[in-house]
């Protein structure tokens, strides 16, 4: 029985393309956090690959644990691969360093790309005033642990990703806000063609993201909400993730557009939803 080629989305910006040729996932990350855990360890042991996009703890803190229990090699900038030998402990065997624009790596059943993006302003000394001056210790935590666990200022790196039958897949994390000019974008999809597109969808950056979506022309994109529960505990919000496929499908009229919850895994081959992962209850 063949395996299917899958897209996977386990809640934040936890995503894994399974292929017959192994499991390669972003940020993996399961522990309770901001009021929600959908998955657990277990779930990331099959990983072959982890590609970090950046150092904010929600996106980088289950990585040590996920390589160390599944032996995954860890791809990501200098900034990231050095943390977790200094740090972590990982060996040189498990960390592939790759520059954050421009590298290409090839694995086997994966050729990697590489491809900055611009990440909103975050202000971590604004943020650990705010916490302290309002009292909010899960705020606080989230500050403290950002500055002195993750490597917060790693930059930010996208992945594009082609597999052994020439479909590609890019990942553009929370690339798609204001920061983002018109010619980075353009520039981004004539270098990169993209198949399917996995795009972080988050607070009122509705058109950014319709924008990106139509220089990079995908065939299907899927859409994930990479901070929902972070945002609650700050006091923001985001608009309707069905807003947000909707503008997006009038972007691209001919594009599969899937609006992902933690547990949807997406079949490369048809685009339909399969059965749900198994979620744990939030």
């Amino acid at each position: 029985m063949s395996i299917p080629r899958t897209i996977s989305y386990y809640g934040w910006s936890s995503l894994a393309i399974d292929t017959p040729d192994g499991s390669l996932f972003f940020d993996p990350f399961f522990r309770h956090y901001c009021g929600a855990q959908w998955f657990a360890l277990q779930d990331f042991l099959h990983a072959k690959y982890v590609c970090v996009t950046h150092g904010h703890e929600e996106h980088f803190l289950d990585v040590p644990e996920v390589a160390r229990r599944s032996g995954a090699t860890v791809i990501g900038p200098k900034a990231v691969t050095g943390f977790l030998r200094r740090r972590s402990g990982l060996p040189d065997a498990q960390l592939a360093t790759v520059e954050p624009d421009g590298a290409s790596l090839e694995l086997p059943g994966f050729r990697i790309s590489t491809f900055r993006w611009q990440h909103r302003d975050i202000n971590l000394f604004k943020a650990l005033t705010k916490a302290v001056f309002h009292g909010n210790a899960t705020q606080l935590s989230w500050a403290w642990s950002s500055a002195t666990n993750a490597p917060f200022h790693a930059p930010y790196t996208g992945y594009h990703v082609e597999l052994p039958d020439g479909r590609t897949i890019l990942n553009y994390n929370e690339g798609f806000n204001t920061k983002m000019t018109d010619r980075e974008i353009a520039d981004l999809g004539r270098r990169l063609r993209t198949d399917v597109l996995l795009a972080g969808m988050q607070l009122d950056f509705v058109d950014d993201v319709a924008r990106g979506a139509r220089a990079l022309d995908p065939g299907m994109v899927v859409l994930y909400p990479p901070h929902d529960k972070f945002h609650a505990m700050m006091g923001v919000s985001s608009m309707p993730w069905q807003r947000f496929a909707d503008t997006l499908q009038r972007t691209l009229p001919s594009a599969r557009v899937v609006v992902a919850e933690p547990g949807t895994v997406v079949d490369l081959d048809s685009g339909e939803l399969l059965p749900a992962r198994q979620a744990m209850a939030a």
